[in-house]
């Protein structure tokens, strides 16, 4: 992260924290439910990470380069060829200005909320993601891998 950037400085006080992953999420609307004493609800699909900070050196060029190069081949790799481009003393100043850090994963949860326990729903909340926008459709997805379309397709409730 920037040097500027205060939250550097909570993960060197405190290097303990959680990350959450958020994975595809969609209002759902209480349509969805045969009764009508239902209220409106968020589905989701998460990973909340508990992580161990450490922080870099700040002196330490190349494990922060190491770092960036692995973030620009995540999220964009084009932007590889810019970076190997740049000026060496522009590339070290702009090092400089990066506080960077590694995280440990010491544990994990998985979070679902798809109405699991809402069986008398399943039907139309599956339609309704299947038809919808691509974060309702993956969460249709993970609908029918975790088997709660399975009745559906057998024609039960």
């Amino acid at each position: 992260m920037a040097r500027p950037n205060p939250q550097w400085r909570h993960l060197q006080a405190r290097p303990r924290a959680v990350v959450s992953f958020l994975g595809p999420h969609a209002y759902m609307s209480p349509q969805v439910y045969p009764d009508l004493a239902r209220v409106p609800t968020w589905n989701y699909v998460a990973v909340h990470c508990t992580v161990q900070a450490t922080l870099l050196p700040h002196n330490d060029a190349a494990g922060k380069e190491r770092l960036l190069k692995c973030l620009i081949g995540d999220h964009e790799p084009a932007y590889a060829a810019q970076w190997r481009a740049l000026d060496e003393e522009l590339a070290g100043k702009l090092l400089q200005g990066i506080v960077a850090f590694e995280l440990t994963v010491t544990s994990w949860q998985c979070k679902l909320k798809l109405n699991q326990h809402r069986k008398e729903s399943h039907a139309a909340l599956h339609s309704a993601c299947a038809q919808g926008m691509p974060n309702e459709r993956a969460l249709a997805g993970w609908m029918e891998t975790l088997g709660m379309t399975d009745r559906i397709n057998q024609g039960g409730n």
